[in-house]
């Protein structure tokens, strides 16, 4: 049986298993499951599958376009939820000490 080279484990998505990559079918990409998750961001609000664009709620996908495929496209998240920005309080002034002088 002759002797693999390490790294030369190539599965039909050509994810590398001795390097612990999985194919994610959500992502369309090789993945390392300990490092990124296999699914639909939380804050994705619309999301592109390779083919149709899909409306998503919570990381859920919820309706999609059904649009024939030519060619498969590399899916992503196409429009994320707003990040909501809280500015800090003003610096409080204490008027018993004045401006320090």
């Amino acid at each position: 049986m002759p002797i693999k080279p390490p790294g030369s484990d190539y599965d039909l998505h050509h994810c590398i298993a001795s390097a612990g990559y999985t194919f994610c079918e959500i992502l369309g990409r090789c993945i390392r499951v300990w490092e990124e998750a296999c699914d639909i961001p939380n804050n994705c609000l619309t999301f592109y599958d390779g083919c149709n664009t899909c409306g998503v709620n919570q990381g859920k996908i919820t309706m999609c376009t059904e649009m024939y495929c030519f060619a498969q496209g590399t899916p992503e998240c196409m429009v994320y939820e707003p990040e909501m920005v809280i500015d800090p309080m003003p610096p409080v002034i204490n008027p018993f000490i004045g401006d320090g002088h």
